[in-house]
């Protein structure tokens, strides 16, 4: 049985080859995964909210999209010049709880910086299941490429995205 690594709010874990990664009870927050095909190491960050203004930033760099990117990187040794051959795969983001101000829709926000992180550095989103107002978990097998996201009080999604992570199969 594969070993199961799940990130806890802020926290950052990585895997290589085999494995499985995930969350468990995104809300607002976000699982920002990484994975890089060449070495197949898959770092995954529990991402709660857009923007550092603490200093445990330093810390807990998967807390905050602009410092768990760069945090992910490191994990996955992978310099942000040569980013751009790396894959990305965003889950969560809700918007629990309905409200006006732009300033606490957190999940939101946490996948709009995201994505322009991501751009920045020309990684591309391979698979994306964010936004709307239902909680998720997932768990991501990094030896197959299957995803499974589950939502609360709804369905049950699993996608094969070996094809698109460039994971070969392994032979029998």
């Amino acid at each position: 049985m594969a070993e199961v690594r799940l990130a806890g709010m802020g926290e950052i874990v990585s895997t290589r080859g085999s494995g499985v990664v995930g969350c468990i009870g995104l809300g607002s927050c976000v699982g920002a995964l990484l994975y890089d095909p060449r070495t197949q190491v898959a770092g995954l960050a529990h991402v709660m909210l857009p923007e550092a203004h603490e200093q445990d930033a330093f810390t807990t760099p998967g807390k905050y999209a602009t410092t768990a990117l760069p945090a992910l990187l490191r994990h996955l040794d992978t310099p942000a010049a040569l980013a751009s051959r790396l894959k990305a795969i965003l889950i969560g983001g809700a918007e629990l709880f309905q409200s006006r101000s732009q300033t606490l829709r957190i999940g939101e926000r946490n996948v709009a910086m995201l994505h322009h992180l991501l751009s920045e550095l020309r990684i591309n989103i391979v698979f994306e299941h964010t936004r709307g107002n239902s909680g998720r978990s997932f768990e991501f097998d990094v030896a197959t490429g299957v995803l499974r996201v589950r939502v609360v009080g709804g369905t049950q999604v699993e996608r094969d995205l070996s094809v698109a992570l460039g994971i070969m199969p392994k032979a029998a």
